[in-house]
């Protein structure tokens, strides 16, 4: 017996390729999907975590806030603590000024009661010697006299004094009053400037207020925009590496001719192609150029695509005429086996070996069909 050489691997046929880049089309899809599922988990948790640290800066911004304000708050209160306690020192430096005045005052007087006393004394005492002795008396009384004018002098002098305090008194009492009503218009300035600053701080929180939520609806509007963009982007990406796929795929049953010559001229005539532009010309508006314009670089795409279309069509036009000469042919090998058999199913049936006084049992003598013998 001749030995056996190896089997050779069969070529896959027409049904057995397309189911096989069917099954690897869905293998893409399943991938796809599950990539979008993946980046859907991610962007998921990428805007939970954009929530979650737009909510603590947030925090941490009021509490920088508040600290601000507790600032200002306790600069403004030492401000005024420091005012009113240099204002109650002028006033109690004021109030020991007089009441220093007062004790002069008091001091003075009784200073002069007992220089009257004393002269009173002396004064009695004079008269007594003056009783005892004229001459001596008289010499004491000049004395005393003198004594007195000068004493009187003093005395008048003090009162001067006393008068230049007391007029001192109240022009620092006049001062004292000025100072008070100034001090007052100053702190009813500071109030007014207090309350204007008051209110632009709320102006400013309202503004702060609305500009958060303003930046919170933006981060939402770019968050969910970048969400979008992602995913068109991602599936343009996807349907690139599907093109490249499906172009590395094709590489492989392009014929000898296509990898030398891969686009086909135009199978038109010039005079068909002239037809052609001046019909289009005709009706060619501005958007339909714009089109054309952005899918001139698509020209030589659409020529294979047109060409690999056509051929498909071709091939199953030519698939169909062979089932149909396929089918022709069984029906003739079980014409001719059912002719060959005896039987009397077989004998009931139309027979073309069943011939009697020259005659066929068929309706109608069998002939091949002309498709059938054009294509042997």
């Amino acid at each position: 017996m001749p030995k056996k050489g190896k089997k050779a691997k069969a070529p896959l046929s027409d049904e057995e390729q397309l189911l096989l880049f069917q099954q690897k089309l869905l293998a893409d899809e399943e991938t796809a999907k599950k990539k979008e599922r993946l980046l859907n988990q991610f962007l998921k948790d990428k805007l939970a975590k954009e929530e979650h640290n737009s909510a603590l800066n947030l925090n941490k911004i009021n509490t920088q806030w508040r600290m601000v304000l507790r600032e200002v708050k306790t600069r403004e209160l030492h401000k005024d603590i420091e005012i009113l306690s240099q204002t109650f020192e002028r006033v109690v430096d004021c109030k020991d000024s007089v009441i220093k005045n007062l004790e002069e005052k008091h001091f003075l007087r009784l200073q002069l009661e007992n220089i009257v006393e004393d002269l009173w004394r002396r004064f009695q005492d004079a008269l007594k010697n003056y009783t005892d002795a004229t001459e001596d008396r008289k010499i004491a009384f000049e004395a005393l006299k003198v004594k007195d004018e000068k004493s009187s002098k003093e005395i008048e002098a003090q009162m001067k004094r006393i008068q230049k305090l007391q007029e001192a008194i109240s022009i620092l009492k006049g001062k004292i009053m000025a100072h008070s009503r100034e001090s007052e218009e100053q702190n009813q300035c500071i109030r007014n400037d207090k309350e204007l600053v008051h209110v632009h701080l709320r102006k400013l929180k309202t503004q702060r207020t609305q500009a958060r939520e303003v930046s919170q609806e933006n981060l939402v509007k770019l968050t969910l925009e970048s969400n979008a963009t992602l995913k068109a982007l991602r599936k343009i990406v996807d349907k690139g590496e599907k093109i490249l796929k499906l172009a590395e795929i094709c590489r492989k049953f392009e014929t000898e001719e296509e990898k030398v010559l891969p686009f086909y001229a135009s199978a038109l005539t010039p005079k068909e192609q002239a037809e052609v532009e001046a019909l289009n010309q005709e009706e060619l508006t501005e958007d339909l150029a714009q089109v054309m314009v952005n899918y001139t670089g698509m020209e030589n795409f659409w020529k294979r695509y047109n060409k690999v279309k056509l051929e498909v069509l071709s091939l199953q036009h030519r698939r169909a005429q062979l089932l149909d000469i396929s089918g022709k042919l069984k029906e003739m090998l079980k014409q001719y086996l059912d002719g060959i058999s005896v039987s009397d199913e077989v004998l009931s049936q139309p027979n073309p070996l069943f011939i009697v006084n020259h005659r066929s049992n068929l309706a109608q003598p069998l002939s091949m069909p002309a498709a059938q013998s054009g294509d042997k």
